[in-house]
Protein backbone atom coordinates (compact mmCIF):
# COMPACT_ATOMS: atom_id res chain seq x y z
CA UNK A 1 0.00 0.00 0.00
CA UNK A 2 2.92 2.63 0.96
CA UNK A 3 4.45 2.16 -2.90
CA UNK A 4 0.70 2.69 -4.05
CA UNK A 5 0.91 5.99 -1.99
CA UNK A 6 4.56 6.95 -3.19
CA UNK A 7 3.72 6.23 -7.08
CA UNK A 8 0.36 7.94 -7.04
CA UNK A 9 2.27 10.94 -5.59
CA UNK A 10 4.76 11.02 -7.70
CA UNK A 11 2.39 10.59 -10.81
CA UNK A 12 0.11 13.68 -9.13
CA UNK A 13 3.16 15.51 -8.67
CA UNK A 14 4.11 14.97 -12.55
CA UNK A 15 0.75 16.19 -13.55
CA UNK A 16 0.78 19.39 -11.78
CA UNK A 17 4.26 20.36 -12.84
CA UNK A 18 3.35 18.75 -16.62
CA UNK A 19 0.14 21.50 -16.27
CA UNK A 20 1.88 24.66 -15.28
CA UNK A 21 4.31 24.51 -18.12
CA UNK A 22 2.11 23.57 -20.37
CA UNK A 23 0.12 26.66 -19.61
CA UNK A 24 2.91 29.50 -19.54
CA UNK A 25 4.77 27.47 -22.99
CA UNK A 26 4.23 29.34 -25.93
CA UNK A 27 3.35 26.81 -29.29
CA UNK A 28 6.30 28.37 -31.47
CA UNK A 29 4.59 26.29 -34.02
CA UNK A 30 1.83 28.72 -34.32
CA UNK A 31 4.32 31.41 -34.98
CA UNK A 32 7.24 32.38 -37.87
CA UNK A 33 9.57 34.51 -38.11
CA UNK A 34 8.91 38.04 -40.09
CA UNK A 35 11.17 38.22 -42.29
CA UNK A 36 12.00 41.21 -45.41
CA UNK A 37 10.95 38.73 -47.91
CA UNK A 38 7.65 38.33 -46.14
CA UNK A 39 7.02 42.57 -45.92
CA UNK A 40 7.72 42.16 -49.70
CA UNK A 41 4.69 39.83 -49.66
CA UNK A 42 2.61 42.15 -47.91
CA UNK A 43 3.49 45.28 -49.49
CA UNK A 44 2.82 43.55 -53.22
CA UNK A 45 -0.58 41.84 -51.48
CA UNK A 46 -1.41 45.45 -50.47
CA UNK A 47 -1.37 44.48 -47.11
CA UNK A 48 -0.97 47.17 -44.70
CA UNK A 49 1.31 46.38 -42.16
CA UNK A 50 -0.37 48.12 -39.15
CA UNK A 51 -2.99 45.52 -39.64
CA UNK A 52 -0.69 42.89 -39.11
CA UNK A 53 -0.26 41.57 -35.55
CA UNK A 54 3.48 40.95 -34.43
CA UNK A 55 5.19 39.52 -31.39
CA UNK A 56 8.61 39.27 -29.82
CA UNK A 57 10.32 36.31 -29.55
CA UNK A 58 12.72 37.42 -26.28
CA UNK A 59 11.28 39.50 -23.45
CA UNK A 60 12.29 42.83 -24.00
CA UNK A 61 12.90 44.51 -20.23
CA UNK A 62 14.54 47.96 -19.84
CA UNK A 63 15.10 50.18 -16.78
CA UNK A 64 16.04 53.53 -16.27
CA UNK A 65 16.73 56.09 -13.44
CA UNK A 66 16.30 59.25 -12.88
CA UNK A 67 17.62 61.51 -10.21
CA UNK A 68 14.52 64.41 -9.85
CA UNK A 69 11.30 61.98 -8.68
CA UNK A 70 9.26 64.53 -10.47
CA UNK A 71 10.62 63.98 -13.97
CA UNK A 72 9.30 60.32 -14.11
CA UNK A 73 5.35 60.06 -14.06
CA UNK A 74 3.12 56.58 -13.38
CA UNK A 75 1.84 55.04 -16.31
CA UNK A 76 0.11 51.46 -16.39
CA UNK A 77 2.90 49.95 -18.82
CA UNK A 78 5.67 50.61 -16.13
CA UNK A 79 6.72 49.85 -12.87
CA UNK A 80 8.27 52.61 -10.75
CA UNK A 81 9.88 52.28 -7.78
CA UNK A 82 11.89 54.54 -5.21
CA UNK A 83 14.94 53.42 -4.34
CA UNK A 84 17.95 55.20 -2.28
CA UNK A 85 16.24 58.93 -3.49
CA UNK A 86 15.96 57.84 -7.09
CA UNK A 87 13.52 56.87 -9.14
CA UNK A 88 13.37 53.95 -11.28
CA UNK A 89 11.19 53.02 -14.30
CA UNK A 90 11.11 49.53 -15.25
CA UNK A 91 9.15 48.30 -18.33
CA UNK A 92 9.06 44.64 -19.35
CA UNK A 93 7.51 43.25 -22.89
CA UNK A 94 7.06 39.23 -21.94
CA UNK A 95 7.96 36.91 -25.14
CA UNK A 96 4.63 36.61 -27.53
CA UNK A 97 3.21 39.80 -26.67
CA UNK A 98 0.69 41.34 -29.15
CA UNK A 99 2.15 44.02 -30.60
CA UNK A 100 1.20 46.63 -33.50
CA UNK A 101 3.14 48.53 -36.13
CA UNK A 102 3.32 52.70 -35.77
CA UNK A 103 5.17 53.24 -38.80
CA UNK A 104 7.82 51.57 -41.01
CA UNK A 105 10.89 52.79 -43.18
CA UNK A 106 13.66 51.43 -45.20
CA UNK A 107 14.72 48.52 -43.23
CA UNK A 108 13.21 49.03 -40.29
CA UNK A 109 9.33 48.53 -38.28
CA UNK A 110 8.86 50.70 -35.05
CA UNK A 111 6.33 48.20 -33.15
CA UNK A 112 4.25 48.92 -30.18
CA UNK A 113 3.09 46.80 -27.18
CA UNK A 114 1.57 49.58 -25.04
CA UNK A 115 -1.81 49.21 -24.66
CA UNK A 116 -2.63 53.11 -23.20
CA UNK A 117 -2.23 54.18 -27.03
CA UNK A 118 0.32 57.18 -25.56
CA UNK A 119 3.40 54.92 -27.59
CA UNK A 120 3.59 57.18 -30.27
CA UNK A 121 6.78 55.47 -31.84
CA UNK A 122 7.15 52.01 -30.55
CA UNK A 123 10.27 50.45 -30.19
CA UNK A 124 12.46 50.09 -33.19
CA UNK A 125 13.35 46.94 -35.02
CA UNK A 126 16.10 47.33 -37.90
CA UNK A 127 16.60 44.63 -40.84
CA UNK A 128 19.57 42.57 -40.62
CA UNK A 129 20.11 39.74 -43.35
CA UNK A 130 16.26 38.67 -43.50
CA UNK A 131 15.34 39.44 -40.20
CA UNK A 132 13.82 42.16 -37.90
CA UNK A 133 16.03 42.81 -34.68
CA UNK A 134 15.58 45.07 -31.59
CA UNK A 135 17.58 48.14 -32.18
CA UNK A 136 20.20 48.37 -29.52
CA UNK A 137 22.25 51.08 -28.94
CA UNK A 138 26.30 51.22 -28.33
CA UNK A 139 26.16 50.03 -24.39
CA UNK A 140 23.19 48.68 -24.13
CA UNK A 141 21.57 51.86 -24.26
CA UNK A 142 17.68 51.73 -25.76
CA UNK A 143 15.46 54.54 -26.99
CA UNK A 144 12.06 54.73 -25.98
CA UNK A 145 9.55 57.27 -26.10
CA UNK A 146 12.21 59.72 -26.41
CA UNK A 147 14.32 58.92 -23.30
CA UNK A 148 16.94 56.53 -23.04
CA UNK A 149 16.47 53.21 -20.77
CA UNK A 150 19.18 50.24 -20.50
CA UNK A 151 18.72 47.29 -22.22
CA UNK A 152 18.31 44.91 -19.24
CA UNK A 153 17.09 41.92 -21.26
CA UNK A 154 16.04 41.40 -25.15
CA UNK A 155 18.97 42.22 -27.14
CA UNK A 156 18.73 40.38 -30.23
CA UNK A 157 14.88 39.79 -29.92
CA UNK A 158 12.89 39.62 -33.42
CA UNK A 159 9.66 40.00 -34.73
CA UNK A 160 7.20 36.71 -35.30
CA UNK A 161 3.64 36.89 -36.83
CA UNK A 162 1.52 33.98 -36.79
CA UNK A 163 1.51 31.84 -39.55
CA UNK A 164 -2.00 31.98 -40.57
CA UNK A 165 -1.14 35.47 -42.13
CA UNK A 166 1.11 33.74 -44.64
CA UNK A 167 -2.37 32.20 -45.58
CA UNK A 168 -3.28 35.83 -46.60
CA UNK A 169 -0.71 35.97 -49.10
CA UNK A 170 -0.32 34.39 -52.48
CA UNK A 171 2.80 33.36 -53.62
CA UNK A 172 3.73 33.03 -56.76
CA UNK A 173 7.56 32.23 -57.93
CA UNK A 174 9.20 30.90 -60.64
CA UNK A 175 12.41 30.37 -61.88
CA UNK A 176 13.42 31.16 -65.25
CA UNK A 177 15.97 28.83 -67.00
CA UNK A 178 17.31 31.34 -69.61
CA UNK A 179 17.06 31.74 -73.38
CA UNK A 180 19.58 30.79 -75.75
CA UNK A 181 19.87 32.65 -79.58
CA UNK A 182 18.13 30.91 -82.39
CA UNK A 183 15.60 29.38 -80.04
Amino acid sequence: MNLIKKLFTAVLFLSIVSACTTMNSVPLSNYTVFTEDLRRDLEAANIDLAKVQFFNDKAINIRREVSDPNDIKVNPEGQITMSNGKSIQTINVLPFTPGVSLGSGNGTLHVSWDDTQQDTKGMQFNLSGQNYFLDVLPNNKFEYKERTFDLQGGNGARLFVKKDLLKQVKNSRETLKGRKVGQ
